[in-house]
């Protein structure tokens, strides 16, 4: 007689069935981009519709709901060396790791229709791109005068005090301005059309400054979410990224490219002197890195403004500021502090393993081939 599955073991394999089925996709990048393009903005509406009704980002709550459980299950494993005996404790114990299993499960499969198959697409969903990967000194160059002039010009739009203070935008105007200018740019880049969440404030802001994380999402939830210690003028820039993610672009390449490219058509100064800086300072990096790499020389580059300087570090100033009004527990703390810096190394240098050329730096070449490749 053949023994049943129990309703555990069938959960698990129904879980663990679609969760491989939603997988599927991932096999071919082109089937991803359709997913992406004709499914993926159905689930994410409707999901960001629902969670942006909460004031906090429900994904972190969850996310320390997590971590709670599984600390509480290293507990009771524990206890379970002095209570093994008790069979009501037994079967609790069990009932108790079952339920973190089918939770975990479901997490993963979640991920799969919410961020790994758009994930696995093609850059900036355009299938195998035949562009130019090689760019001359002079066509770098050209490009960094080209954002440096950019980036002077809209300095000189914004006002400074007599006492050198600047007046930034709020955190809720920036986050504004930003869904405004990436929903902008959708004639070009389709899967920016469509509902824009709120970008919010993560409560664990003070271990993500330590990170030099500046935001994230919750892809399960559809939450987009900032670091709240960061320049009032790089803000809008960072919340383009995270909507970029949010509106089906998750490579870091991709989100670098488009935030910046779309802010750099905004009517607003402060939003375009951030995009350009951005650029300038990638694009010059690079150039920098390949002239030590290759012995080389570096020639003088093109830069910003004294003027467009003075407003950078008064952006630096205010996140200061911001940064000094709050209290933080971890400062008292020196081996919390050095764990989580360590930490944080450790996983920006996996991150860059796995990435690769779809990395942060990434966006360099998507620069130029968009300014040389594309007829800008």
């Amino acid at each position: 007689m053949k023994k049943k599955l129990t309703p555990y073991l069938k959960t698990v394999l129904i879980l663990s069935a679609i969760t491989i089925v939603l997988a599927l996709p991932a096999l071919s990048p082109r089937l991803c981009d359709s997913y992406t393009d004709n499914v993926y903005p159905v689930l994410r509406d409707v999901i960001s519709h629902i969670t942006a009704l909460f004031p906090f980002a429900v994904g972190e709550i969850l996310m320390y709901l997590g971590i709670l459980a599984v600390l509480a299950a290293a507990v009771m494993l524990f206890l379970f060396i002095f209570l093994r005996e008790k069979s009501g404790y037994r079967r609790f114990l069990l009932f108790y790791f079952k339920a973190i299993s089918i939770a975990l499960l479901v997490l993963v499969l979640l991920y799969m229709p919410t961020w790994f198959v758009p994930f696995c697409g093609t850059v900036l969903g355009e299938g195998d791109r035949e562009l130019r990967t090689e760019f001359s000194y002079e066509e770098i160059v050209g490009f960094l005068a080209y954002a440096a002039e950019n980036g002077n010009a809209a300095a000189e739009e914004i006002e400074i005090g007599e006492d050198g203070r600047v007046s930034f935008h709020s955190a809720k105007e920036n986050t504004a301005l930003a869904a405004k200018a990436m929903s902008e740019l959708s004639g070009e880049y389709g899967r920016l059309s469509g509902y824009y969440p709120p970008v919010k404030e993560a409560i664990c802001s003070d271990i993500l400054d330590r990170m030099e994380i500046g935001g994230y999402n919750y892809p399960f939830t559809m939450e987009p979410t900032h670091n709240r210690y960061m320049s009032p003028l790089y803000q809008p820039l960072l919340d383009a990224h995270e909507l970029a993610h949010h509106m089906g672009y998750y490579k870091e390449n991709e989100a670098n490219f488009l935030s910046e490219l779309a802010l750099s058509r905004s009517e607003d100064p402060y939003l375009r002197l951030s995009a350009y800086m951005r650029m300038h300072s990638y694009v010059a990096d690079a150039y920098m890195e390949a002239c030590f790499q290759n012995d080389a020389e570096p020639g003088e580059l093109p830069g910003f403004s004294k003027r467009a300087m003075k407003i950078y570090k008064a952006g630096l100033a205010a996140e200061q500021e911001i940064y000094e009004a709050d209290t933080h527990v971890i400062d008292e703390i020196p081996a919390a502090d050095e764990a989580i810096r360590d930490a944080a190394d450790r996983g920006w240098d996996i991150q860059g393993e796995i990435l690769k050329e779809n990395s942060y730096d990434g966006v360099v070449l998507l620069l130029l081939q968009y300014y040389y490749c594309s007829g800008e």
